[in-house]
């Protein structure tokens, strides 16, 4: 759950760049042969370095969402149409009508605003982005949708505490990369509320949730060490989660102890997602010198339906 690097460039685009963008895009969406479309895109990123920011762009999925090119994380977005399409695949399979739930780290909100129109007027998605320009971002998008009552943004950051504390975004890097440790001296720091999901839960009124989407930046296992009622409920959420080396280091752990943190709270199986290859490979843990990975966690006690998306996309 990545993005390219940022120039953090807040200079506007001139008309001939956001020209020649546009033309690149209607290219990389139209032209059948997908090889080099990723160089070529690069290449137009290269030649216009003052990006355009704020305008809204229409996906063939239905959703229209606010594009800042500044931000490093929405390239893929603007140029293909896509963002981590595997991963979105299963989001979109496993989310049903009905449905609450958690997008832990929301950015812009791409699953966010996908998953909201997946659960319809009978769900809802509880949204969670500490960072206030991205939080604006995730709002713009929220109001695009068809329905924006569907979803509670939250300007929050979810912790095994409630307290204030500060959140780092780091200098050449995407803001989809800001997180609660301090990794670096180049940061812009900004203060941000954490709060327990068991606390949010019961203030909200929600007794059950269905799916949740992680991508805190290492602050996986102290979101988790919150949720202790959400991992004891009858039917455990479905979780995609991502667990990487690079960032539980800076909180110390590794990515094995988000694993056995779920598995000692319930029943859980555990399928590590190849973007590449699309398919889900089962894991008991992630091999010890393996940087990380999105992990989709599975309860055993999951509905037939969620069991069913889940060996679709089994690898051979």
């Amino acid at each position: 759950m990545n993005g390219n690097e940022s120039s953090h460039e807040t200079r506007p685009s001139t008309p001939f760049g956001s020209a020649f963008l546009k033309l690149v895009r209607f290219y990389t969406q139209n032209f059948p042969i997908n090889k080099g479309k990723s160089r070529l895109m690069l290449l137009a990123l290269k030649l216009v370095p003052h990006r355009p920011k704020d305008f809204v762009v229409s996906l063939r999925d239905g959703r229209r969402l606010s594009i800042d090119l500044t931000t490093g994380m929405q390239e893929s977005v603007y140029f293909f149409g896509k963002y981590e399409p595997f991963v979105t695949t299963l989001v979109e399979q496993l989310v049903f009508e009905g449905d609450v739930c958690v997008d832990a780290g929301a950015n812009f909100g791409w699953y966010t605003t996908l998953m909201a129109e997946r659960v319809g007027q009978t769900g809802k998605v509880h949204a969670f982005e500490p960072v206030p320009d991205t939080f604006k971002e995730l709002t713009t998008n929220v109001k695009l949708l068809s329905d924006p009552s569907t979803v509670i943004a939250n300007q929050l950051a979810l912790s095994h505490t409630e307290t204030e504390t500060v959140i780092n975004i780091f200098e050449g890097e995407p803001t989809g990369h800001a997180s609660l440790a301090s990794k670096s001296k180049n940061t812009t720091g900004f203060r941000c509320e954490t709060v327990r999901l068991d606390e949010y839960l019961l203030n909200s009124g929600v007794s059950n949730v269905d799916f949740i989407k992680v991508d805190v930046e290492g602050a996986e296992l102290n979101l988790l060490k919150g949720s202790g009622t959400m991992l004891g409920q009858a039917v455990p959420p479905v979780i995609v989660m991502e667990m990487a080396i690079g960032q539980s280091r800076h909180f110390g752990y590794v990515p094995n102890d988000l694993i056995e943190f779920i598995r000692s709270r319930a029943d859980y199986d555990f399928f590590q997602m190849d973007e590449i290859g699309r398919r889900l490979e089962p894991i008991d843990r992630l091999a010890d010198d393996d940087p990380g990975a999105n992990v989709l966690c599975v309860p055993a006690a999951a509905e037939d339906r969620v069991q069913a998306v889940v060996k679709r996309h089994l690898a051979a």
